[in-house]
């Protein structure tokens, strides 16, 4: 769990910070410093909290065992994003370069992550369907 919440950390933080304007700061290999400060961030926050709120996942994971499927499918679901953004960089042009800025893929990109974390916390507990052992 901890290899997840720190891989998904640095992967929202990248989507985070490539949907960022650009910064007055200029540029850290190759990257906006400004973007690149987020990325940077993104990853020490996501190690922090998981220090810190490691307890607190565990108890939350044992109450609500489908959030660690939930958890992969948002990091997939963020990769898609990464994808997207990648597919319309202007030097590959698989894709529209204003389209990962559109607001239908706005919108749809945040409609399912909600979806997909709602699934995740209403999903049965596995464990209360089973039929007790005799």
């Amino acid at each position: 769990a901890d290899l997840a919440f720190a891989i998904d950390s640095i992967l929202a933080a990248v989507a985070i910070a490539l949907g960022l304007p650009d910064s007055p700061f200029g540029e850290i290999g190759g990257m906006d410093a400004g973007q690149f400060a987020v990325v940077v961030l993104g990853g020490i926050a996501g190690l922090i909290l998981i220090k810190f709120a490691a307890t607190w996942f565990v108890k939350l994971l044992e109450k609500r065992p489908a959030l660690e499927t939930t958890a992969y499918a948002i990091v997939a679901w963020v990769g898609v994003k990464l994808a997207v953004i990648t597919l319309a960089h202007k030097d590959i042009g698989v894709l529209d370069p204003h389209f990962p800025h559109s607001t239908i893929w706005t919108l749809i990109f945040y409609g399912v992550l909600v979806g997909i974390a709602l699934l995740g916390w209403f999903a049965p507990n596995n464990k209360s369907l089973e039929k007790p052992s005799a």
